[in-house]
């Protein structure tokens, strides 16, 4: 893989970061979960998402076998992203108008309804539940593929863990946290900085989405117009 395809494997790891596990984790902890519980809520989102690893990885082979007319043609590549771009600009609009309604009322994390004491075979099953969001990100597949065209076994597996490690980080910070007992100092100054500026950064995270969508569709209809080798295929093409 080279430098460039490099920086856009991770960086398809930042931009689609799933912040759920760390929410979700971060929640276990405070509800009395210890370490050995959030270990098996992590162990069933691993044990899935290898799984999944190991099937994608000839199946793509041989999809991409199949679908290689399609993924030469500029115009189909193209058409893509104008439905993408379109639907990150919807997301970026419903997102303005999230932004523009005040928060619902909630009491604290203490007084939320949940059990005191959690059993590991639930959150085994809960972590293999979770896995179910990774494997529907398209993200995910794309990023198998792009590891996959690295033909040193080792060297793929490197870039895969890599890469879960960035796309999961909120989950592996708050596992670190939790080992070295830091978890409720890190929820406070979470709440600290973001609770006041929610709206804000909503707003911001918004105008991303509508940007991102605006820069996807345009270059999908130039594609579409003329000559020009679209962005998502000239990623999907990075070795």
């Amino acid at each position: 893989m080279t430098f460039a395809g490099l920086l856009a494997f991770l960086g398809l790891a930042v931009v689609t970061m799933d912040v759920l596990g760390g929410v979700l984790a971060m929640g276990m902890l405070l509800r009395g979960g210890t370490m050995r519980h959030l270990l098996a809520f992590a162990g069933g989102y691993v044990a899935v998402v290898v799984a999944a690893t190991l099937v994608l990885h000839p199946l793509l082979t041989l999809l991409g076998r199949w679908l290689h007319p399609v993924l030469e043609s500029n115009d189909a590549i193209g058409a893509v992203e104008a439905v993408v771009g379109l639907a990150l600009i919807g997301f970026g609009v419903h997102q303005f108008r999230a932004a523009s309604q005040p928060p619902g009322p909630h009491g604290p994390l203490e007084e939320r309804a949940a059990p005191k004491r959690l059993a590991t075979v639930p959150l085994v099953l809960g972590g293999v539940a979770f896995a179910g969001t990774a494997l529907a990100d398209p993200a995910f597949t794309i990023a198998v593929g792009m590891a996959s065209q690295e033909q040193h076994l080792t060297l793929r597996i490197a870039l895969l863990v890599v890469w879960n490690l960035v796309y999961q980080l909120p989950l592996a910070t708050v596992i670190v946290a939790a080992a070295v007992g830091r978890h409720e100092q890190i929820v406070a100054r979470v709440l600290e900085i973001f609770s006041p500026r929610r709206r804000m950064l909503q707003t911001v995270l918004a105008a991303v989405l509508v940007l991102a969508g605006l820069a996807v569709l345009a270059d999908g209809a130039v594609a579409l117009l003329g000559g020009h080798v679209p962005w998502l295929r000239q990623l999907i093409m990075l070795r």
